[in-house]
């Protein structure tokens, strides 16, 4: 196990510890974002694997075991050497991201004696168990089989939007103790300026089917005058791109690209398009991250009716909102965008506004650190009695 650097008491703020297997894939900048913004609370990140998107920050907070046998170890979910590592900075609680993930941290957890958080992201909650045994993927298999003893023993849920949380509570999880917390994005680091590009579309996200970059790629052939820019990677990537093959020029994939050059691109598009669908195997969002960092970046969206996106758009505001795969209407939306300057500034203006009042990372860091307090408290209170 990789300790952190310094002794225990360096740092006078009590810890929680951030679990998450993989520290972290390169499109989970919402998971470093939870950790970088706390302030009354030190983060530990425990995990399996370290993917080499830590920031030199965190690095002295990182808990990964070293070498292949001791990592295989930790994914037949032994908490010994972990828990062993993490109690002498005395963590008061272990929040995860991902409900598979939560059900791997919930023997640490109990080890550990300390409460549980799980923060649901989309497909932790909207695919079946069905489809969960069937993906190949051990730990997705196993939150199939242990969902149920995640459900009564987790001590706290965090849904990223009120549509996720509806979805949960018709899954069985508990209403008393799930409730809605938006991730927030740091509204300096999106913020608007720079010089547009004409016609230029920008479309973030990992490429696979629930993103909707087929729908958006049938919706540019009816926008002859737009361009695209697609970032990120993902399994769909090939298809899409010999999809994409006759726009020419037109349609750039640049591949997954660092947070802040996905601002930079913010900062030269006209608009972004999040036309999310749910996926055939029930795989849908939760509230994407992106919608809210163009909203910070001043940026109007078009995006689909779906899950918790129209928590993030006001339809006609802020942006523009369409049923899932009609790419016609779609293509309207984009068209009517691209066409007015004057509309483009005016729901940009307003997204801006929203992410300041919605979804500030200063102010959701707070708002958790408040949800910690009143769940310590409520144990405390248990404890007592």
């Amino acid at each position: 196990m990789q300790p952190p650097n310094g002794p225990p008491d360096a740092d006078p703020r009590p810890a929680i510890a951030i679990y998450r297997s993989p520290l972290f894939n390169a499109s989970e900048t919402f998971v470093r974002a939870h950790a970088m913004a706390l302030t009354r609370y030190r983060p530990l990140l425990a995990g399996i694997d370290d993917k080499g998107n830590i920031p030199t920050e965190l690095r002295g907070s990182l808990f990964v075991p070293r070498g292949p046998v001791a990592r295989t170890l930790a994914r037949a979910g032994g908490p010994g050497r972990l828990a062993e590592c993490l109690q002498s900075h005395e963590p008061r609680l272990v929040h995860a991201h991902f409900g598979p993930d939560a059900l791997a941290a919930l023997p640490l957890a109990r080890r550990l004696g300390i409460p549980l958080i799980a923060t649901l992201h989309g497909y932790d909650v909207t695919r079946g168990d069905g489809r969960l045994l069937l993906s190949g993927r051990l730990s997705w298999m196993r939150y199939a089989l242990g969902r149920h003893k995640l459900i009564r023993r987790c001590d706290l849920f965090l849904t990223v939007s009120d549509a996720l949380r509806r979805t949960a509570l018709a899954r069985g999880f508990p209403a008393e103790s799930t409730r809605t917390h938006y991730l927030g994005v740091d509204l300096a680091r999106f913020a608007a300026g720079g010089e547009r590009e004409r016609g230029l579309i920008l479309h973030v996200g990992r490429l696979v089917e629930k993103k909707g970059t087929a729908v958006l790629l049938a919706a540019l052939e009816r926008v002859p005058d737009a361009r695209l820019v697609v970032i990120g990677d993902g399994p769909e990537r090939a298809a899409l791109q010999r999809r994409a093959a006759g726009f020419g020029e037109r349609v750039r994939f640049l591949g997954a690209l660092p947070e802040g050059d996905v601002a930079a691109w913010m900062r030269r598009a006209w608009l972004l398009a999040a036309p999310s669908v749910t996926a055939g195997d029930g795989d849908a969002e939760g509230l994407p991250t992106v919608i809210v960092e163009a909203a910070a970046a001043g940026l109007p969206t078009v995006a689909t009716r779906h899950s918790g996106i129209p928590e993030a758009i006001e339809h006609e505001r802020t942006g523009f909102l369409v049923a899932e795969r009609d790419a016609g209407a779609l293509a309207a939306s984009l068209a009517a965008l691209l066409a007015s300057a004057d509309l483009r500034e005016r729901m940009g203006a307003a997204a801006r506004r929203m992410a300041k009042e919605k979804f500030d990372l200063r102010l959701q860091s707070e708002r958790l650190e408040t949800i910690y307090d009143e769940l310590l408290g409520q144990m405390r209170s248990c404890r007592s009695r």
